[in-house]
């Protein structure tokens, strides 16, 4: 966990990606529990790119019917060289809702947000429908990330430190989904907004 490798995305340029996750404890093994945070799990290190969750300011429908989830699923993944693209497996991802839909969705995606309990080990808010279906990362774990320990969910795009998107939904509003501030704090930003993107994906 922690080790990292640069990886080359055609017409984005090169980035680093680390390892994340190893462990696969017996939650992953419960009924409809995502799996983005079981197995081996690689993430971006830092953002890639900027792009919007969707272009409307919208929140319905989720992460699944999100723009986001198009654009990583078929842009950015057919950016990633092809003895990566092999080896990347399909993964089982549960993401919250927004106040206009009543379930939790679930996908299959080669690529993904993270959430907002795969970040911080407390994350714990009414508003994520999703938090309890997924687990911390084991190496936001092993960093001690927290909502008041914040350091390493810090991302940067260029150099800079930037706000970066999660795929959890807030179920109170129509509009809005997680993000990670520059400053690692869990905050929201409404949908339409463009801003960082740093995918994870799971290797088989």
């Amino acid at each position: 966990v922690g080790d990292t490798k640069t990886v080359e995305l055609s017409g984005l340029g090169t980035f680093t990606v680390r390892v994340a996750n190893t462990s696969k404890p017996g939650d992953c093994s419960t009924s409809g529990f995502s799996q983005t945070a079981c197995g081996f799990v690689v993430e971006f290190q830092d953002i890639i790119t900027n792009h919007n969750m969707n272009t409307a300011s919208t929140n319905v429908g989720g992460w699944e019917k999100s723009e986001m989830r198009t654009y990583l699923n078929d842009t950015i993944y057919k950016a990633l060289p092809a003895d990566l693209q092999k080896v990347i497996i399909d993964t089982f991802v549960v993401s919250g809702h927004g106040k206009n839909d009543s379930n939790n969705f679930e996908t299959t995606d080669k690529l993904y947000l993270l959430a907002t309990a795969e970040v911080y080990a407390d994350a714990s808010t009414a508003y994520d429908k999703a938090q309890d279906k997924t687990r911390q990362l084991d190496y936001y774990a092993q960093k001690g990330v927290t909502a008041s320990s914040l350091s390493e969910a810090i991302k940067r795009y260029n150099g800079s430190t930037k706000l970066w998107w999660l795929r959890s939904a807030y179920s109170n509003d129509t509009y809005m989904f997680y993000v990670v501030t520059s400053d690692g704090i869990l905050s929201l930003n409404t949908s339409n907004n463009t801003y960082g993107v740093s995918p994870a994906f799971r290797i088989g």
